[in-house]
């Protein structure tokens, strides 16, 4: 079996067009600006007023403790049942309304 030889590889491309790339806006800068690294604007930027975020519903009040409780009770005296399970279906009601 003939030894094979392994593909070359092209050399990596140079790097000089993002280079001059970079010289040629160094170019049009003052030179005050390239010597510092600060950029100065003289004009005002216009920025445009953000818009006003939509009005979000006030969100319902929580039911008190009590009036939870006092609604699980009722509904235990109506249907009996697991007080975890009235408590859940309680508070349920109480948002709803």
């Amino acid at each position: 079996m003939a030894a094979s030889t392994p593909p070359k590889k092209a050399p990596p491309k140079a790097k000089a067009p993002a280079k001059a790339k970079k010289k040629a806006l160094a170019a049009d800068l003052p030179a005050e600006a390239t010597e510092t690294g600060l950029i100065l604007i003289d004009e005002p930027v216009p920025v445009e007023a953000a818009p006003a975020p939509a009005a979000a519903p006030a969100p319902a009040a929580e039911p008190s403790r009590e009036e939870v409780g006092r609604r699980a009770y009722e509904l235990w005296l109506a249907r009996g049942g697991s007080a975890f399970e009235n408590w859940i279906e309680a508070e349920r009601q109480l948002r709803r309304r």
